[in-house]
C-alpha cells in the first residue's frame, strides 16, 4: 500500500483593516474576489436643530443615554432617555422618563410618563398617568390612572400583588433552608 499525502495550498494573507472602505480594481487576484465582505461600519445619523433648542432626532443608530427637550427616534434605540417629549418608531428604548411618549411598531423596558400612547408596541414595566394603547400593543405591568385601549397585559394590580406575595414567600423559604 501507497500512502499518499496532499498538502493544502497556503491562503493568502488578508489585508489589514483599514478606515476607508476599499475597492477591488479590475487587475485584483481572483482569490481576493471570492474573499467574504466585511461589514463595514455606518455613520449614525444626529440631527440637532438648533444648538439652544434641545431637540434630538436620531436615525439608525443608537444612543446609551441622552437628556433633551424633544426626541425622536426611528431606527434606532436608546439606553435610558429624560426628556419632555420623546417619540419612537420601529425602535425601542431601555428606560424612559418623560412627559409624553409615543411609541410605534416598537419595544421599551421601564416607562415614567404623563401621558403615554402605544400602537404595535411592547412595554415591560410602565407608570403612568393616562395611557393610550392601539392594536396589537402589549404590558407586563401597568400602573396608571386611566387605561385607554385594547391591551394584553401580563399583570393587573391584583395579579401583581398575587405574583408580589409568592415571590416573596419563595425567597423566603429559600433563605430559610440556606440557615
Amino acid at each position: 500500500m501507497t500512502e499518499e499525502t496532499t498538502a493544502r495550498p497556503k491562503r493568502a494573507a488578508r489585508p489589514k483593516a483599514s478606515a476607508s472602505a476599499a475597492v477591488p480594481s479590475a487587475d485584483a487576484s481572483s482569490a481576493a474576489r471570492t474573499e467574504p465582505r466585511r461589514p463595514v461600519a455606518v455613520p449614525v445619523v444626529v440631527d440637532r436643530a438648533a444648538p439652544d433648542d434641545g431637540q434630538l432626532t436620531v436615525q439608525q443608530g443608537g444612543i446609551g443615554s441622552l437628556t433633551a427637550t424633544d426626541v425622536a427616534v426611528t431606527q434606532g434605540g436608546v439606553g435610558a432617555v429624560r426628556a419632555e417629549r420623546v417619540s419612537v418608531e420601529l425602535g425601542g428604548v431601555g428606560a424612559a422618563m418623560t412627559n409624553q411618549l409615543d411609541l410605534r411598531q416598537g419595544l421599551v423596558g421601564a416607562v415614567i410618563a404623563r401621558d403615554a400612547r402605544f400602537e404595535q408596541a411592547g412595554v415591560r414595566t410602565l407608570i403612568a398617568n393616562r395611557v393610550q394603547f392601539g392594536p396589537n400593543s402589549g404590558a407586563g405591568m401597568v400602573i396608571a390612572a386611566r387605561v385607554d385601549g385594547d391591551v394584553t397585559t401580563l399583570f393587573d394590580w391584583r395579579g401583581a400583588l398575587a405574583f408580589g406575595a409568592a415571590a416573596g414567600l419563595v425567597m423566603a423559604i429559600v433563605r430559610g433552608r440556606r440557615r
